[in-house]
């Protein structure tokens, strides 16, 4: 993806009228718990690490 896309997308985002699927979100400390779920589980979207 070129950068004029990418800041495209980030509009999108920004203004509401595309909003990213996130399953879960664990944070930094708990990456073996979102490893597991990811590989146990089957995420139905995406799992976010926050820090």
């Amino acid at each position: 993806m070129d950068g004029g896309s990418l800041a495209a997308l980030r509009e999108l985002v920004e203004s509401g009228r595309v909003t990213p699927a996130v399953d879960r979100t664990y944070p930094l400390r708990e990456v073996p718990e979102a490893i597991r779920y990811l590989a146990v589980e089957h995420a139905r979207a995406k799992v976010v690490i926050t820090v």
